[in-house]
């Protein structure tokens, strides 16, 4: 009697679930920011003539360093984002979907629309030109999984604004101290010769 062939074991369970992204390790330090790739070959490049060239090739690297490093810092804190949005994924899809109704209700949608519709104060200057960010503050224990993840990603755009902002002004005060002595140098150069009322 000829053996009959067996059918394959059909498998009821769903497709398996792709390999979450990899985790990213939280952001506690900025200081690799300031590794930014050589413009020229160390190796190669002829070096400078003399003081004012030297002073030039300096300040054209601050502007690429300066620039380099602008881009490495809004890549950092852009990642620290992502990595805190991936991490409240992953802490949401433990606990199961949300228990409460993140609806206003129907009181505070009124209030919100009233403001909205309320004429603009006579005399009022609407046009805010500077406001500092206020204390960082503590975030409470028993703070919602979204509320926490919000405050979290505010903080991350704080800190970047801050840094950027100080390594913007740090910059500029390096570069206005080699202008400075650029042209101090380019006055020694041209005042060589020069009878002491001939000099600038």
């Amino acid at each position: 009697m000829p053996l009959q062939q067996q059918q394959p074991i059909q498998s009821h369970a769903g497709p398996e679930e792709p390999p979450g992204p990899e985790p990213i390790p939280p952001l506690v330090n900025i200081a690799p920011s300031i590794f930014v790739p050589l413009q020229d070959d160390i190796l190669t490049a002829e070096p400078p003539r003399d003081r004012i060239q030297r002073l030039e090739h300096i300040l054209k690297a601050i502007d690429y360093q300066r620039q380099g490093v602008k881009d490495n810092l809004l890549y950092m804190f852009a990642r620290e984002k992502t990595r805190i949005v991936q991490h409240a994924a992953e802490q949401e899809r433990a606990q199961g979907p949300a228990k409460i109704n993140t609806a206003l209700a129907p009181a505070e949608a009124d209030a919100v629309i009233a403001n909205m519709e309320a004429p603009a104060a006579p005399g009022m200057d609407y046009n805010i030109r500077d406001m500092p960010l206020p204390p960082r503050t503590p975030i409470a224990r028993d703070t919602s999984l979204r509320d926490r993840t919000v405050a979290e990603l505010l903080n991350v755009v704080e800190l970047g604004l801050a840094e950027l902002q100080g390594f913007e002004d740090h910059m500029v005060g390096i570069k206005a101290d080699y202008l400075d002595r650029l042209e101090k140098e380019m006055a020694t150069i041209e005042n060589v010769g020069k009878r002491l009322e001939e000099r600038s």
